[in-house]
């Protein structure tokens, strides 16, 4: 990733910030977003600070404004060679008890801003003669959990969103795939275990679903954005990428 800038959406926590640290340390710029701009600065600090380069943007990804400005900032770099778009928001109810104001929320955020941001990058990207965009979708875009109405049909989109995407401006040099990860060791999975009836249960049970026993490490999504973001992958493109020790397959025998 070396000359290359990389924009990454959510950055402050999580998968998020796991991808900044991952795509900086590889050797790119990395523009980094998120509402909290607090705990984004901390972020993009620690970055420089071990000789990386990265900047901290406040950005509401369903705010089209917000992303344009965003985009803005990565091409003032001569950018952006990769996207990332990872800003997501979880809720947990079934539609029956979803407001419409809510589930607009939800799709804003965990769909409008997958557009939104692949938007405002593609005609800079077409410029460069192609970039890299990398969704983050979920395994929950194949197949749903209870109380997830909203979150699932967002990530079915992010995935059908990918490969329109990529069918649409691979001929501008522009690829575009999705990562459907399973349970990852993240602030958002952990509110999911807490409106459980028992919190520590619900943990030890998503764990022995996956084939490996275990829920993801942030840091194992990262490697797979990095290798989506470089050259590595230069002939992937429309596809989703699961990262999801085996949750997928089928429930795990223990």
């Amino acid at each position: 990733m070396d000359g290359k800038v990389a924009v990454v959406t959510g950055a402050a926590r999580g998968v998020g910030r796991a991808v900044a640290e991952r795509l900086a340390g590889a050797g790119a710029h990395t523009v980094c977003a998120d509402l909290d701009l607090d705990v984004l600065e901390e972020v993009t600090g620690g970055i420089v600070a071990r000789g990386g380069a990265a900047e901290a943007h406040r950005c509401d990804v369903s705010d089209p404004r917000d992303v344009d400005r965003l985009i803005a900032a990565a091409e003032a770099h001569g950018g952006p060679h990769a996207l990332v778009s990872n800003a997501a928001i979880q809720y947990e109810r079934t539609i029956e008890d979803t407001p419409p104001d809510d589930w607009d929320r939800v799709l804003g955020v965990n769909l409008k801003g997958v557009y939104l941001c692949a938007r405002a990058a593609i005609p800079c990207m077409r410029r460069l003669g192609g970039g890299s965009i990398v969704n983050m979708a979920s395994v929950n875009g194949f197949w749903v959990e209870p109380q997830l109405g909203a979150y699932c049909a967002a990530k079915g989109g992010v995935i059908n969103l990918t490969r329109s995407i990529a069918l649409d401006f691979g001929k501008d040099g522009i690829r575009c795939n999705c990562i459907c990860p399973g349970y990852i060791d993240t602030g958002m999975a952990q509110r999911y275990f807490e409106v459980q009836p028992d919190p520590e249960k619900a943990r030890a049970d998503a764990a022995r679903m996956h084939a490996l026993g275990r829920i993801g490490r942030p840091e194992e999504l990262a490697a797979m954005a990095l290798f989506l973001c470089s050259d590595e992958s230069s002939f992937c493109t429309a596809q989703p990428f699961i990262v999801d020790g085996g949750l997928s397959a089928g429930v795990a025998a223990r």
